[in-house]
């Protein structure tokens, strides 16, 4: 991915897009780009075989607006991090088809998560540390997103969607396991620093 966003980058600056002094930004973003587009393609091709296209877009909406601003486990090379994120989709998107929470159980699950991730947010890493204005910043978004999330999840309980409800109850559950490791990791990395 580093060779091909080096590339990329390479091109856009010969062709005149953007100035050579921000090669290092344009080839991180377009890695970045290549990296998660590789993974999303993966997952999805996942989600075609299993007939699970809505519960993967349901999953990874939510996944993906969480994670942006509450934080979580961020693993230190792309192999780890793609081999982790296709794994972890898969097997929700293999229980959720199996095993499916009542509706009261998946609002337990969704409010306990959610107030739970709320407590968490942000969780920061060692390459991204922030200050107090963007953690704050990241608190007042991801309750805008924990309130859509209810808004959705309301939906899909009064359209008698009960498999998808029990889908965001698990995505809230997989997102705040995902801060709880990223903070013991953050500590154990900020302890050994």
């Amino acid at each position: 991915m580093e060779r091909l966003s080096e590339k990329l980058t390479s091109y856009v600056i010969k062709a005149g897009g953007v100035s050579e002094q921000l090669y290092a930004v344009y080839q991180y973003g377009f890695q970045i780009g290549l990296e998660m587009l590789c993974c999303f393609i993966t997952c999805l091709a996942i989600a075609v075989y299993l007939h699970m296209i809505p519960k993967f877009i349901v999953f990874t909406t939510i996944f993906i607006l969480m994670r942006t601003y509450a934080g979580g486990v961020h693993l230190n090379s792309f192999l780890s991090c793609y081999l982790c994120s296709v794994i972890v989709q898969t097997v929700v998107l293999v229980v959720s088809g199996i095993f499916s929470l009542s509706a009261s159980w998946a609002w337990i699950f969704i409010v306990t998560g959610s107030a739970l991730i709320l407590k968490c947010t942000p969780v920061e890493t060692l390459s991204r540390e922030l200050d107090s204005d963007e953690k704050i910043h990241c608190k007042k978004v991801t309750i805008r997103i924990i309130a859509a999330i209810f808004l959705f999840a309301g939906c899909c309980t009064l359209c008698g969607l009960h498999e998808m409800t029990s889908l965001i109850a698990l995505t809230i559950a997989v997102v705040w396991f995902s801060q709880y490791i990223g903070i013991i990791k953050y500590k154990i990395e900020k302890a050994s620093k």
